[in-house]
């Protein structure tokens, strides 16, 4: 009896499984099917100049991943078109920051700076610090490939010389050690160096990760601010030469 008990429970659970399963597949293949419609429908709706329902339709269906990477380019074009057309000013500095980001061009930085100007807001100011972490941004995986084989080929270097019980001097060691770990701080600087851009009006700048802190600054919707890290709900921020608070919900990150 326990083993027919046993026997019916196990059939049912495999079917169960292969029920979960053929409607998994069926739920990812409608998925798959239904964003190239979706996107066709917006650009139709862009290309007729029915903006609104169009920003609506591409921000639902493709703007819900944290990594911009995975977002055509082109889709951002066509939202800084439409916030342009909209006077959202902001909006419009948010997606051109995240085209510069991935594709550095002159012509997207003169269009930040010329909509910058015309609202008084800062933080668009050209310098060459920016533009080398957006240039080692765009190619850091070669950046990554090259300096992990010099790092490996100096490392071979000294254990062929121990292996063949050679004097290493300690002024090599030291060399290596230093470079490995400047290697190390360099690859992590890119990750924590990031923009963003504010998304309200009236924004609070803190002295400290929390609702309680002094306010030190407010800035208004627009303003592009550094930031250096993270706090649980807060981001750590590099204004006018000091470190300050804001809040993940007052701003977009651009990746």
């Amino acid at each position: 009896m326990t083993t027919a008990i046993k026997i019916i429970l196990t059939s049912l659970t495999q079917g169960q499984l292969r029920f979960k399963l053929g409607l998994f597949l069926l739920l990812f293949s409608l998925k798959v099917v239904a964003q190239p419609n979706n996107l066709q429908k917006a650009d139709s709706l862009f290309a007729a100049g029915q903006y609104e329902p169009a920003k609506k339709r591409y921000e639902s269906q493709f703007l819900q991943t944290d990594n911009t990477n995975l977002v055509p380019l082109s889709l951002y074009y066509k939202l800084a078109f439409i916030s342009e057309k909209q006077n959202d000013y902001a909006h419009t500095l948010y997606y051109l920051s995240i085209i510069y980001s991935r594709k550095p061009q002159q012509i997207v930085l003169n269009k930040l700076q010329e909509i910058a100007e015309a609202h008084q807001l800062a933080g668009y100011e050209s310098d060459d610090f920016s533009f080398v972490f957006l240039f080692f941004r765009r190619y850091s995986l070669y950046f990554t490939l090259f300096l992990f084989l010099v790092a490996i080929y100096v490392f071979g270097v000294l254990v062929y010389k121990r292996w063949q019980k050679q004097t290493i001097p300690n002024l090599h060691k030291w060399v290596v050690s230093a470079y490995l770990l400047s290697l190390l701080a360099f690859l992590n600087v890119p990750d924590s160096y990031r923009i963003a851009i504010v998304s309200q009006d009236r924004t609070h700048l803190r002295a400290a990760p929390s609702s309680a802190a002094p306010v030190e600054e407010a800035i208004e919707k627009g303003n592009k601010v550094t930031v250096i890290g993270e706090n649980d709900q807060w981001l750590r921020i590099w204004q006018n030469r000091k470190a300050l608070y804001v809040r993940k919900l007052d701003v977009w990150i651009v990746r």
